[in-house]
């Protein structure tokens, strides 16, 4: 059976990209396009690279709730819980790109403050799938990660796994300007950003710093099947993220010392390409991965590296911030919740040149 679906937030970056991805999915038809600032208007005027393909008219919250059966939102956190609430209490899935359902209420507590909406917390499950892919079956809330969360924790998974993350992982996120949305600010402007890089939200004051620890955490105690509530050891990243001039993709370049072993290139690439075995949006390769080679896609390019010197490994992972960071990674984990074929909609080639 068909699905209808609507998408809240759809005049942002994350909302085009779902549009993209909903109307070329077999399964679903898309049926309602909620945007506040658009409120009548017809799609194209919001995304003019739709024009002419898609004969929609945004409309309100309350409309696009009633035309569909699952609700992608990609709303901004806090502003999100209320509209989950409303779709859920009309019986509607819903598929969340905001950061409202990731952590358990105490963690969002500490990371973004009181959670508007604690009794929707254990209808969520965190939605990456190369991690809890059996506990998003049937899912009526699918919590999408975040982007950069997404690149370090897909980064540094297999080691934590083998208990090889060392005492204090260092993650830099290299990440593009996509990522801070649509709306105005002076930071964004060509002038301010072109010709240069910028650090932000450093020594753990990046919320998604947070989630990277928990997934890491789960992952350290449990292997590649912890579940998303699970126990977790504790651990602790270093996450610094910088801004620079491209439009899109966020690339991840972690170091970690590892307490034991001495292991060789081959060696970890054979334990990187054993764990992401059977993930198809997830590609581990020889060569050092780059943002252009995901920019489009919906897959991750992972690579690792020994420091012999230094006695350090070096794990990176390239993403498109909206692909796999966000819209691409969001029908994927709908996908996985309705026990659809994972690439459905999805695009695994990126953009080049």
């Amino acid at each position: 059976m068909t699905l209808r679906a609507g998408v809240l937030g759809a005049s942002g970056y994350g909302g085009a990209g779902l549009i993209e991805r909903l109307r070329r999915h077999p399964e679903v038809e898309l049926t309602a396009l909620a945007s506040r600032q658009y409120l009548g208007r017809p799609v194209d005027a919001a995304w003019p690279h739709l024009a002419g393909l898609l004969d929609l008219r945004f409309v309100d919250t309350d409309d696009a709730i009633a035309a569909a059966d699952v609700l992608f939102c990609a709303t901004p956190h806090a502003a999100t819980a209320p509209l989950v609430a409303a779709a859920r209490a009309a019986g509607r899935q819903v598929i969340d790109l905001s950061a409202d359902f990731r952590l358990d209420a105490e963690a969002y507590g500490a990371w973004y403050g009181v959670h508007p909406h604690p009794e929707l917390i254990a209808e969520a499950v965190y939605g990456l799938p190369e991690l809890h892919r059996t506990e998003l079956a049937g899912a009526a809330i699918v919590a999408s990660p975040g982007c950069n969360a997404t690149a370090a924790t897909l980064a540094l998974a297999p080691l934590a796994a083998e208990g090889l993350l060392g005492e204090v992982p260092v993650a830099t996120i290299v990440t593009g300007v996509s990522g801070a949305g649509r709306a105005l600010d002076l930071g964004l402007h060509h002038a301010e950003l072109d010709e240069n890089a910028r650090a932000y939200k450093v020594a753990g004051s990046h919320r998604h710093t947070g989630e990277v620890e928990i997934n890491l955490g789960r992952v350290a105690a449990q292997g590649k099947d912890a579940r998303t509530h699970g126990a977790r050891a504790p651990l602790r990243i270093a996450f610094n993220p910088v801004l620079v001039p491209m439009a899109r993709g966020i690339l991840a370049t972690t170091v970690t010392r590892p307490q034991r072993g001495d292991p060789s290139d081959a060696t970890l690439l054979e334990l990187y390409r054993d764990f992401y075995a059977g993930d198809p949006l997830v590609h581990v390769q020889s060569d050092l991965p780059q943002t252009k080679a995901a920019a489009g896609g919906d897959r991750a390019l992972v690579s690792v590296r020994y420091d012999g010197r230094t006695g350090s490994v070096v794990a990176l992972a390239a993403i498109d911030n909206l692909g796999k960071g966000a819209a691409g990674q969001a029908v994927q984990g709908f996908n996985v919740a309705r026990g659809l074929p994972e690439t459905l909609g999805l695009r695994l080639e990126g953009h080049w040149p």
